[in-house]
């Protein structure tokens, strides 16, 4: 399992700065040691999501420059968490993929390259949340990625539909697409296994189920091998090559 920290308010932790995020990490680690005591391998990644810009400037009433620098800060507190191998990645950070105002876009944007430069550093994964908008954001991630550098695979287009993920891995970047029913069986059917698949599964008691259940996931990927809508080969590539080489685990 990839495990993916959440912001400080979807664990009700108050907010207090950085302290709020190294308290997140906390939780987030003893989760993921709590699902590698069950037998799981865990992959336990932990960001700055673009949504807290939006939130930290709305909610809590910080301006624009302080919103920036606590996210450098706590990217800079996870990239040492990094090295010292306590996390194995930093996600989700990236872009709002929704309306927002341009300066908050920039925000995350600046969060991102930083994390981007993190992920070089120390050869760990990262998650990025983006817009869908294929071509264009892979070319905007590929602009970064020529001044930093780094493993092209540890990139992840997190949440990528299949016009983003084939322009993705194209380049040699990783990415990952919803396991959701009717998305899949399209997908499978069009694109080179070249991807993984992600429950991006929230566990939040407000939305059940989104986006879907990993165990749900799994019995898809079941399904359709028992429709033989795939050769074997295919599925094994998406779910058991690919995230062995992305997550450095073995089955």
């Amino acid at each position: 399992m990839a495990l993916v920290s959440l912001s400080p308010w979807a664990y009700g932790i108050d907010f207090e700065g950085l302290e709020s995020y190294a308290r997140v990490v906390e939780v987030h680690l003893r989760e993921c040691k709590e699902a590698e005591d069950e037998g799981l391998k865990v992959a336990c990644l932990a960001g700055f999501h673009p949504a807290d810009v939006d939130r930290l400037i709305d909610k809590y009433g910080m301006d624009p420059y302080e919103t920036l620098s606590l996210g450098l800060k706590v990217v800079e507190y996870l990239e040492k968490l990094c090295a010292e191998g306590v996390l194995d990645g930093i996600g989700e950070v990236g872009r709002q993929h929704y309306k927002t105002s341009p300066e908050r876009v920039l925000i995350s944007s600046l969060i991102m390259e930083r994390a981007l430069q993190a992920a070089r550093d120390h050869d760990c994964i990262i998650h990025l949340h983006l817009e869908n908008a294929g071509k264009i954001t892979v070319e905007l991630v590929e602009h970064a990625y020529r001044r930093l550098g780094g493993n092209r695979l540890n990139i992840v287009f997190h949440h990528a539909n299949p016009r983003t993920a084939k322009e993705a891995t194209e380049k040699g970047y990783s990415a990952s697409i919803p396991g959701i029913p009717r998305l899949v069986e399209n997908v499978v059917s069009r694109l080179e296994p070249n991807y993984t698949l992600e429950s991006d599964h929230i566990d939040d008691p407000y939305r059940p189920g989104a986006v879907t259940y990993p165990w749900d996931m799994a019995l898809l990927v079941k399904r359709l091998a028992e429709k033989s809508i795939v050769e074997p080969g295919y599925l094994e590539k998406i779910n058991i090559d690919l995230v062995e080489k992305l997550y450095h685990v073995t089955p």
